[in-house]
Order: C-alpha cells, then sequence, then structure tokens
C-alpha cells in the first residue's frame, strides 16, 4: 500500500547522497501519443496497453540532480492504435516490429528546481526514447501533482529518419506520411514511499 507521501519519499530526498531503491507506479490515467500527418490528413496513436515499470529503480542525489537507474518504459508497438487497421499495419511494418517489438521510454534524470535545499514542485527530466535500437536524449518537464504523485510530461517532435525509420507510403506514393512526429505523453507515478 502506498503511503500518502509517497512521492517526497523519492522527491525530497535529503542532502545525503546515498542511493535508495523504489518501486514505481504508474497511474492509469497516464497517457501517450504519437501524433504525425501526410499530404493528405492528421492521424494519431494513443498507446493502450498498461504501463508499468516492473523492477525497483534505483535514484541517487548527486549535484542536486536524482538519477536515475532502471527506470525503463518498455512500450509494445502493437499496442499503439489509430482506430484504423491499415494504418496500425503500416505503423508495425515501418517500426520492424517483428524485430524490435518495443519503443522504449527510459526515465534518466530529475533535475528539480529547488525552492530550498529539501523542497521542489517542478523541473526538468532528462529521457531517453529508444526506436530501432537508436537512443536519443530529450528534455521534458515535471510537477508534483499533490503529495501522492509527480507527473512528468511533454510534447516532442521526433523525426522519423533520426531513428532509421523510412515513413509509410500509400496509392502508389500519392499519399504520404511526413517524417516528423510528435511524441505527447503525460506520465503520473508514485512510489512505494
Amino acid at each position: 500500500m502506498r503511503h500518502p507521501l509517497v512521492v517526497y519519499g523519492l522527491l525530497l530526498i535529503s542532502v545525503a547522497t546515498e542511493a535508495q531503491d523504489y518501486r514505481i507506479f504508474i497511474d492509469p490515467s497516464s497517457r501517450i501519443l504519437v501524433n504525425g500527418s501526410t499530404n493528405v490528413n492528421q492521424f494519431t496513436f494513443k498507446y493502450t496497453e498498461k504501463i508499468s515499470i516492473e523492477k525497483p529503480v534505483h535514484v541517487i542525489r548527486d549535484n542536486h540532480k536524482l538519477k536515475i537507474s532502471g527506470g525503463l518504459l518498455d512500450l509494445k508497438v502493437k499496442a499503439f492504435d489509430s482506430g484504423n487497421g491499415l494504418m496500425n499495419g503500416d505503423f508495425r511494418k515501418m517500426m520492424n516490429e517483428p524485430d524490435n517489438p518495443f519503443l522504449q521510454v527510459e526515465l534518466v534524470t530529475i533535475i528539480p528546481f529547488w525552492r530550498t535545499e529539501e523542497q521542489w514542485i517542478d523541473g526538468d527530466v532528462e529521457i531517453h526514447i529508444i526506436i530501432n535500437d537508436i537512443s536519443k536524449l530529450l528534455t521534458v518537464k515535471c510537477k508534483i501533482e499533490n503529495p501522492e504523485s509527480i507527473l512528468i510530461y511533454g510534447k516532442q517532435s521526433l523525426r522519423l529518419t533520426e531513428f532509421g525509420l523510412v515513413a509509410p507510403t500509400r496509392m502508389m506514393g500519392m499519399v504520404k506520411v511526413r517524417d516528423v512526429v510528435d511524441f505527447d505523453f503525460a506520465l503520473r507515478f508514485s512510489t512505494d514511499r
């Protein structure tokens, strides 16, 4: 059972630099979307399965930053749904789903905007997006929503070609998916302390 001040255990690690391990619980209200467009219309793929981190994460405070190891989200490529079967098939083919069944998001560092030495309510988070075995480091926002949860959120434009992906085409090339998509997410989580 989660303690009412669970996030403060993770977020208000005092001046001590010793590492601690935490179980992270992702709230069901969290969402992950991939938005894009073609030369004809726009589309959205929504992640439709439960988002979770199965193993405890390791957190250490280092120079006013919270370094995280083990904060990896494995997102199944086949769980992204546009509501259109043909588009879903094109997405899976583009992502080379048989060889790369997961799109991964790894929490790396929380960079709090400290109000005092031990308190903060917002900041930045460094994350890795790993697609097709290619990793890109992104910086997104975070904030404490209440004593029980932290929200990590952002909308990042990504070029498919940066991940070695070839955008699909339809109708003998008359309909083309643009190279840039937006990775749009809001992850709410709490810990076991």
